[in-house]
């Protein structure tokens, strides 16, 4: 046994030097927990700090997200130092006879045509108003099985507030081979989903409508669909609810998201399912069930776009304005498109 000069009042002393000790390391780690929102999953955000500081690192590959409708231009006005501008084709396309639906040949097309293989770190930045085109590469990459992407919280509004690098210059990398790792417990198809509406809670499933409040009850139609309504038994959850911010939008913290989640009975337990009009609002919100380590969180591409094509079962379209229904009249149709572009440019 160890003794000590002075008996046990050394003792003592020495006792109370290393509580303190720890008791300032404690608030420490729960400082660091509080700054970076407490995520289990952290490594999914990064700061505008750390991008500064690692944005010439050889490994890391940013994604430019600032473009997300033709006559967009705000990349060539200026950009990130070293980001590689990605616009909607490649990150949307014409599949099944669905618009702005994934097609993987397209996506890895251009990581490959821009020099971004599988074992590099991509950070995908954007404005903070227009997050779903950012969160829907995240999850578009995770369905490949890239093993780090991130967001930029903040996005390019908080870098640009603290006057971080801008450049016009343009970056470009030489080509390379993607390898995939296809994680298919991503993706959730309608015809799945379809098949298994009226089992849901035997089956462990929420599924989370990221729509606007009238479009998932029934009283509007969204756009490009057939019809009025929303998958039944689904939930409502706007895609805002998860962020924060005035200037610049960030992710609530871990313990806000987990409430807003727990409030809908989205628990990671459950297979939870994301949805919206076309796959872009409901990346928001996977991406904030990611971020919590939601095991089972995938998302439904086709969204309602595909669902009110297909003779799939629709609630809450009786009548506008009346929730929960069951749809006994012929489905409303939107107006088409004069001619659909084969390869959507529009939307995230």
């Amino acid at each position: 046994m160890m003794r000590f000069p002075g008996g046990n009042a050394t003792l003592r002393r020495v006792s109370l030097a290393v509580g303190a000790i720890m008791a300032t390391l404690a608030v420490a780690a729960v400082a660091h927990a509080i700054e970076n929102g407490g995520y289990p999953r952290s490594e999914f955000l990064v700061s505008t700090k750390w991008l500064a500081e690692h944005m010439n690192d050889p490994n890391v590959r940013i994604l430019d997200r600032q473009d997300i409708e033709p006559e967009d231009g705000f990349y060539g006005e200026g950009h990130i130092p070293n980001s590689i501008r990605m616009t909607t084709d490649a990150i949307k396309g014409m599949r099944l006879g669905v618009q702005e639906m994934l097609v993987v040949k397209d996506l890895i097309g251009f990581l490959e045509t821009n020099g971004i293989a599988a074992d590099e770190h991509v950070v995908i930045v954007g404005r903070s108003d227009r997050l779903p085109a950012t969160t829907r590469v995240f999850w578009a990459l995770e369905l490949l099985g890239h093993k780090k992407v991130s967001l930029l919280d903040g996005g390019t509004d908080k870098w640009l507030v603290e006057q971080r690098p801008w450049t016009k210059e343009v970056k470009t990398y030489p080509k390379t081979t993607y390898k995939v790792d296809l994680q298919r417990i991503r993706l959730v198809t309608g015809d799945e989903l379809a098949g298994w509406v009226g089992s849901f809670k035997d089956l462990n499933i929420v599924v989370v409508d990221s729509r606007r409040p009238d479009e998932f009850a029934g009283e509007k139609m969204s756009r490009a669909s057939q019809k009025l309504g929303r998958i039944p038994g689904a939930v409502n959850l706007v895609f805002p609810k998860m962020l924060t911010g005035d200037k610049y939008l960030e992710f609530k913290s871990a313990e806000e998201i987990k409430k807003i989640f727990d409030s809908l009975g989205v628990t990671p337990d459950k297979n939870a399912f994301f949805t919206c009009v076309s796959g872009c609002f409901g990346t928001v919100v996977y991406f904030g069930a990611r971020l919590l380590d939601f095991p089972k969180a995938a998302v439904y591409d086709g969204a309602w776009i595909e669902w009110s094509q297909k003779q799939f079962p629709v609630e809450g379209a009786a009548k506008p304005g009346v929730s929960g229904a069951q749809e006994s009249q012929p489905p409303a149709k939107a107006e088409p498109a004069a001619k659909p572009p084969a390869r959507p440019q529009r939307g995230c």
